[in-house]
């Protein structure tokens, strides 16, 4: 029964981006036989046997495998579309911090742009103890509030040509993060409208207060609908960015809430997402 309590527990946490395809049937499998272990109980044989149940859930992990991060080499082939920054050098840092103990720091190294020096770029970020670290295996980063559903990336994309992070037009974060070639996409997520509400250079390495050295960085939120599994009904969503440049690329900090919770005065939600933009850090001083 515990395997069965895990399972149902992952398609909880899973239900803020819906699956399409072949993750959405399996998904739905799960669902039947899930519904039936409440109806029955200990009473499962004319619904569900241990052995199918199983047998699904190796197809799930199987799916979520298959179906979740591309490996850094094919992805980069796309430019229009923002993958993961996968992890490099090794398995990250992961530290709880303040008295507490509520908040856990994360610092490793991601993969480096090509025409960079150095193979790895640090990273480093807060976030609370308890999310559920996803896609362990495939190197990409991300996390989920298994309660609500929010959940983070850490994304990058290439710029086009001849922009930078402050020149480069807003509508160009909307359409790389939520691009069918994606890796959010490629993780679930079915999106529509998606459009940037608000853009702030936060720090603009063409200033003459500028620091040196200057890494870019831009904060921005993103407003989209995410689809049911139905297909009739959305659910308004709401991202926060906070993204550095890099050579010519982007690497960004993306978290997703429900619209209404980001929205709400002094809300918790929306406390917790500024609070693990803010403490994102790419480059040297994410090794301070």
């Amino acid at each position: 029964m515990k395997t069965i309590y895990l399972i149902s527990l992952f398609l909880h946490a899973s239900t803020a981006f819906q699956p399409s395809g072949l993750q959405q049937k399996v998904v739905q499998k799960f669902s039947r036989c899930n519904n039936a272990l409440k109806s029955h109980n200990d009473d499962m044989s004319d619904n569900i046997d241990r052995r199918s149940f199983l047998s699904s859930g190796a197809i799930l992990a199987s799916s979520v495998l298959l179906t979740g991060a591309s490996p850094s080499a094919f992805a980069e082939d796309n430019q229009a579309a923002a993958i993961y920054a996968y992890r490099s050098s090794g398995l990250p840092s992961l530290r709880p911090i303040g008295l507490t103990k509520l908040t856990t720091r994360y610092e490793g190294y991601v993969e480096a742009p090509k025409s960079y020096a150095k193979s790895g770029i640090p990273i480093s970020f807060d976030f609370p103890s308890d999310w559920l670290q996803l896609d362990k295996l495939g190197g990409g980063i991300q996390y989920v509030d298994q309660r609500n559903g929010d959940k983070l990336y850490i994304l990058k994309a290439t710029l086009p040509a001849d922009t930078n992070l402050k020149t480069v037009a807003k509508s160009w974060f909307a359409d790389v993060i939520l691009s069918p070639e994606g890796d959010v996409a490629r993780s679930g997520v079915v999106a529509e409208g998606g459009r940037i509400s608000r853009s702030q250079m936060t720090t603009d390495c063409t200033a003459e207060d500028a620091p040196s050295p200057c890494i870019g960085r831009r904060r921005m939120i993103l407003k989209y609908d995410t689809v049911t599994g139905s297909g009739v009904q959305t659910v308004e969503r709401r991202g926060l960015i906070d993204a550095y440049q890099i050579d010519n690329d982007v690497y960004m900090m993306v978290t997703s809430s429900n619209a209404i919770k980001f929205e709400q005065k002094g809300s918790r939600e929306r406390e917790t997402v500024e609070n693990i933009c803010q403490s994102f850090k790419v480059g040297p001083a994410a090794l301070s």
